[in-house]
């Protein structure tokens, strides 16, 4: 459940007030979209012992809002927040038996065209400081053919906002959106950067590397994307973006995969459309409560320990549905009232 806050207030009136206009077709560029999701994970299946799980659910952030969420679980659960901000379910207890329950938390995400956090809405300390975007990653390291690159992209720029669009240029006119062999798809950036191509982990990697090396603080969005077209259906897997913080302006969003896949090279600069929800922010996460393996990658899939022991991700399924704004009753849907604060 989640605490009212003065966000939630606007949200909900934002969602009066785009109903109340005439009838017309879908535009994610234009339109507040609101989402019912449904994620479903298997646990019967999973090795018998001590068994920890850890599912993200969707950020509370800038453009997005969580009206609601809620759990059906065979273990006992509760919600946290890492460090990030990132909002977790997690379940601890022993493995369900066969033939037990799933895993099912539902979500109801009202999401806005993006365009991004102003300077003047980042809260110092908090998750949205810059100051805690510039640091190298596993996979993002700072230094040698990143950083190499990175000065010669933005050699001829001066400001934040030139250097980000200068990077994000060269993702997009160099980048090949592709998933063929091996390595992509691990958001490693030097192999991007030297191969050239890969999915939207691959093409951002290179971009949050080439900015963190040039002082630009830049950071990973991993969420899901909501099918162009369909009301309702099945996500077969995630899809990630960045945002970059720019001095004066705010944070900045940006989708260089989409870009090169649709040619929309300007559109997906500085706003992205309303087909996608975010869940978490980062790499090289810590959870919370932490993990007893190594921190993770990226985290969209539900991540499952036993005994301690990192398993395989078990079998999940997320469903959507974009439904009005308003509910069915025909009243605008309030913010629950309780709950830790968002990111």
């Amino acid at each position: 459940m989640l605490r009212t806050t003065m966000k939630s207030l606007l949200f909900a009136l934002l969602a009066a007030v785009v109903t109340a206009g005439p009838a017309h077709a879908f535009d994610p560029w234009a339109d507040t979209a609101r989402y019912q999701l449904v994620y479903e994970v298997e646990l019967a299946g999973l090795p018998p012992g001590a068994l920890e799980l850890w599912l993200p659910a969707p950020r509370d952030v800038f453009d997005q809002h969580l009206i609601d969420l809620q759990v059906e679980a065979p273990l006992p659960h509760r919600e946290t927040l890492d460090a990030l901000g990132n909002r977790i379910i997690h379940l601890e207890g022993a493995t369900p038996p066969p033939g037990s329950a799933p895993l099912v938390a539902r979500f109801d995400v009202v999401r806005e065209p993006g365009l991004g956090l102003p300077e003047g809405e980042i809260v110092k300390d908090s998750p949205d400081d810059p100051r805690r975007h510039l640091a190298p990653r596993r996979r993002i390291p700072l230094a040698g053919v990143i950083a190499d690159l990175g000065r010669t992209v933005v050699a001829n720029q001066t400001t934040d906002v030139e250097k980000t669009r200068a990077l994000y240029d060269w993702v997009v006119g160099n980048m090949r959106y592709a998933k063929d062999g091996e390595g992509w798809g691990e958001g490693d950036a030097v192999w991007a950067c030297d191969s050239k191509y890969g999915n939207c982990t691959d093409f951002h990697s290179v971009f949050l590397g080439m900015a963190r090396s040039q002082g630009v603080p830049a950071r990973f969005v991993m969420g899901f994307p909501i099918p162009p077209g369909r009301a309702a259906g099945e996500i077969a897997g995630y899809h990630c973006w960045a945002q970059a913080h720019n001095a004066g302006a705010g944070w900045i969003p940006l989708d260089a995969s989409e870009a090169h896949k649709t040619g929309r090279h300007d559109d997906y600069f500085g706003r992205l459309p309303s087909d996608r929800v975010a869940f978490t922010h980062g790499r090289d996460l810590i959870l919370e409560p932490p993990q007893q393996g190594e921190p993770l990658n990226f985290f969209v899939y539900p991540y499952v320990e036993i005994d301690g022991k990192a398993v395989e991700t078990p079998p999940w399924k997320l469903r959507y549905e974009r439904v009005p704004l308003r509910n069915r009753s025909g009243a605008t849907p309030a913010p629950t009232p309780t709950g830790p604060p968002a990111g």
